[in-house]
């Protein structure tokens, strides 16, 4: 392997900087440690018990703790009159007024009371819970209550679909593949991690779209600038899911039935013992025919100059042709299933572990494939399956030996097979016929079709992070993080060479794919009074990737070699005001091409490991507003904005391949030069009591090509310059309203009523500058509304609700005019058991 002299130095001078850094600033911090006051105590029920999870803040500033295992806590705040809070899941808030002089202790116990409304947590904004704790980093974060949705058929990706700045975008229907749209990133750009562990490489069996929301805590949406913890290179941001970690007993089952005979079930389980051993199980189980309705071109057989239908076994002289219409079809071969579980085990509450679990995941997913990256190329037979054997570990203890070090250690094995099997002989149209296909000789001429394939291969993926954190004092911390992955892909040439004939697969094809990348993350954090809290951070990357290329004269296939070593680095910073908080942040950042870029997935699209890093210059500002208005109304209020210069943007192209009448198409990556992106995001958000919220999001992108030259030697002009880059949506909102009928026809019974409207601007499939010259070059303007009504039953206890979505029934498309389902209903029962 390479060393990169100039790398180790810049590494070496990033940490002299932090060592310069940390003494002086220690001296400082020893200074002002003497002027500190703390307000210690314990935060219990009306009954003495302890309240596992409680949290302590004080109003107006970022003071803020939990309590211990013990219910005990300790909060060390500057000299001065404070309003102190105390809130928990499940409990009303209690608030105080304390005054702290220079070097006091005070104490206070706080006294919480059950919330008989617990079942409806997403209305109480009073108290700072582990969304607000999030809000207030001075990251561009935002974070979403997934508990208040339990009761919808929402999975993790539609639900993280409400945040601002993101849009989901998905190929279909149920378990079709999807990507992320945040602040101009799409695709790979975003990382996404459970628990801070990351999903990549977890497989088709445990993606964001098929994960019911009732897995998780809360979702965590980092925009842009993300904090070294996640050892992420990650440009466009961070989304991580938070599951639920109560020590509480509980069981959570659901099940739901819908349009397209979609099924949905759902089984969680936790518990722990008197002794801090846990155990927690999920299950889900996912099935849709997605029969829904399409409107397309389609394929016209033609024999002797004439169409025909039905099977024909005679030869297959003049191929097909596209019809001059489009016209609806219903999809005839595009099921979905999956089931995965999910088992936790460990110890909780120790001295020596806060938390040590030990997982396993096993999921299997079968699918059949209606197209591929255009409808009009429709297959009948094709289908693709997966199978997921994910063992992990996770070790947490905050003050490990002493006082302020926490440490993280968390390690993963997913292993994944799959593959995919078109070996019919049929070509299929929308019209529900397939011809036989056969050369002028009468022999088998599907081999040489663009639709057929088979494929079988096994995907590893190691990972493991440590990071490693040291509180010096209240103003001053480091912290310290480690990524390393490493993924192997390998084909299963045998079963192919069985299936066919072993001449069929080529030397790309039984060729081995590899990738191994390090991250490294050093931070420091200075915190002043707890108002103005600022992160200095540096990363270092590190990336080999080994898989097929072709020569570009000769076109024969060798074992292509790339290895790139990058450093980024940056500040983000936040300030406190009484009600209103002010942050801004700037980073210079690389994201590595993941796996699937590299190699591509064996189905629909292309790889190409001569991929560059992407570059970006990331610059955001923003603010939060929070106020009560009056005993009955509070205001929430977050509006960011951004700007991106990216260099080497991996653009995701359509590719297309054989003629245009009997061909394919395929997706195709290359790195495209340079992108800028200028960009905002705003929520806003009314409560009325615990009765009724109103809210909106909106987000508006501008992303140009600044590509002057598509050649090396800069002559031929790039049409697209300076015009908006194509297949990403620009321009998108939603407006949501919320409405509490408390005690309906029963004491303790809830009615919620929900109602929702979203639009998404017209979205060019295909460079700007030409699309602009064709109606057909864009996907038109999408507006449509959901609605959804919950009946709550003794608390919580039983659930019953009933979903519209799409109520327009209008066309849905996301990218490359790949439709989506139309209107649909679905009903879900849903029994929930809590055992404090």
């Amino acid at each position: 392997m390479k060393i990169d002299l100039s790398e180790i130095k810049q590494v070496v001078r990033i940490a002299l900087f932090f060592s310069i850094l940390f003494t002086g600033t220690s001296l400082y911090a020893q200074s002002q440690k003497r002027e500190m006051g703390k307000i210690i105590g314990y935060v219990k029920d009306t009954e003495g018990k302890i309240i596992q999870g409680a949290t302590v803040y004080v109003l107006n500033t970022a003071y803020s703790t939990q309590v211990d295992k013990d219910g005990h806590y300790v909060l060390v705040v500057g000299s001065g009159d404070y309003e102190v809070m105390s809130s928990a899941v499940g409990f009303i808030g209690n608030k105080v007024k304390i005054t702290v002089g220079k070097g006091e202790n005070k104490y206070q116990q706080f006294v919480l009371k059950a919330d008989p409304n617990t079942s409806i947590e997403q209305v109480v904004v009073e108290g700072k819970s582990a969304i607000q704790e999030v809000r207030e980093t001075p990251f561009n974060v935002v974070a979403l209550d997934a508990k208040s949705h339990y009761n919808t058929t929402l999975d993790l990706a539609h639900l993280l679909d409400k945040a601002s700045g993101v849009k989901i975008r998905e190929t279909g229907g149920l378990g079709s593949d999807m990507n992320i749209t945040l602040n101009g990133f799409t695709g790979r750009n975003i990382r996404v991690f459970m628990d801070g562990v990351p999903m990549e490489g977890m497989g088709t069996a445990f993606q964001l779209n098929n994960i019911p929301v009732n897995m998780a805590e809360r979702i965590e949406v980092y925009k842009g600038v993300v904090p070294i913890e996640f050892g992420a290179d990650a440009m466009g941001g961070v989304i991580n899911i938070v599951t639920n970690r109560t020590q509480n007993t509980t069981l959570d089952a659901s099940y739901s039935y819908g349009s397209f005979n979609t099924h949905k079930s759902n089984v969680s389980l936790n518990h722990t013992f008197k002794s801090g051993v846990s155990l927690q199980l999920n299950a889900f189980q996912n099935y849709s025919d997605n029969n829904y309705k399409v409107k397309t071109d389609y394929r016209i057989f033609a024999k002797e100059g004439k169409p025909v239908t039905g099977d024909d076994d005679d030869i297959w002289q003049e191929g097909s042709a596209w019809s001059a219409d489009s016209a609806w079809f219903r999809r005839f071969h595009d099921s979905y299933r999956n089931e995965t579980i999910m088992a936790k085990v460990g110890i909780v509450g120790k001295k020596w572990a806060d938390r040590m679990l030990l997982g396993l995941t096993l999921g299997q997913v079968h699918q059949d494939v209606q197209h591929g990256a255009e409808m009009r190329y429709v297959y009948g037979e094709r289908t693709a399956h997966s199978k997921s054997f994910l063992p992990s570990f996770v070790y947490d203890k905050r003050n490990l030996i002493v006082e302020g070090l926490s440490v993280r250690v968390t390690g993963n094995y997913n292993y994944q097979k799959a593959g995919s099997v078109d070996t019919t002989d049929f070509k299929y149209s929308w019209t529900g016929d397939r011809r036989l296909m056969k050369d002028l000789r009468g022999q088998s001429n599907a081999f040489g079709e663009a639709s057929y394939g088979l494929s079988e291969y096994s995907n590893s993926n190691q990972s493991g992070t440590v990071n490693i954190g040291y509180r010096i004092n209240t103003g001053h911390s480091l912290a310290f993080n480690n990524v390393l992955s490493n993924y192997t892909r390998k084909p299963d040439m045998q079963r192919v060479a069985d299936a066919l004939f072993p001449s069929l697969p080529t030397a790309a094809d039984s060729m081995s794919r590899t990738s191994f990348k390090n991250t490294l993350g050093l931070e420091y954090r200075y915190t002043y009074q707890r108002k103005w809290n600022t992160n200095i951070f540096a990363k270092h990357y590190t990336n080999r990737a080994s898989g097929p290329g072709t020569h570009a004269e000769t076109e024969e296939t060798y074992k292509q070699k790339e290895e790139v070593s990058k450093t980024g680095y940056g500040i983000a910073s936040t300030y406190f005001l009484r009600n209103l908080q002010l942050k801004a942040s700037a980073e210079k950042a690389y994201r590595l091409p993941n796996d699937r870029e590299l190699f591509g997935d064996e189905l629909l699209e292309e790889g190409n490991v001569a991929l560059k890093p992407e570059e970006s210059n990331n610059y955001n500002i923003g603010f939060t507003f929070n106020k009560e208005l009056s005993n009955d109304y509070s205001i929430y209020v977050d509006w960011s904005g951004y700007y991106r210069d990216t260099y080497n943007f991996i653009q995701t192209l359509l590719a297309r391949i054989g003629d245009e009448v009997n061909g394919s198409s395929m997706y195709r990556r290359t790195n495209h030069g340079r992108v800028t992106r200028l960009g905002t995001d705003v929520e806003a958000r009314v409560y009325y009591k615990n009765t009724g919220t109103i809210g909106a999001t909106l987000t508006y992108m501008d992303i140009r090509d600044k590509v002057r030259f598509t050649d090396k030697d800069g002559k031929k002009e790039n049409g697209n310059y300076k015009y908006r880059m194509a297949n990403l949506p620009y321009f998108f909102w939603n407006a949501d309203a919320s409405y509490y009928v408390h005690d309906f026809l029963k004491k303790g019974n809830t009615l919620n009523l929900n109602y929702t409207l979203n639009f998404v601007d017209k979205i060019y499939k295909n460079s700007m500058a030409y699309g602009e010259k064709s109606t057909k070059a864009f996907i038109p303007k999408q507006f449509y509304s959901d609605f959804s009504a919950t009946y709550i039953l003794e608390d919580g206890k039983y659930n019953i609700s009933f979903e519209a979505r799409n109520l327009e029934d209008a066309m849905l498309y996301d990218n490359y005019s790949l439709q989506k389902p139309g209107r649909s209903f679905a009903v879900k029962l849903r029994y929930f058991f809590i055992k404090r």
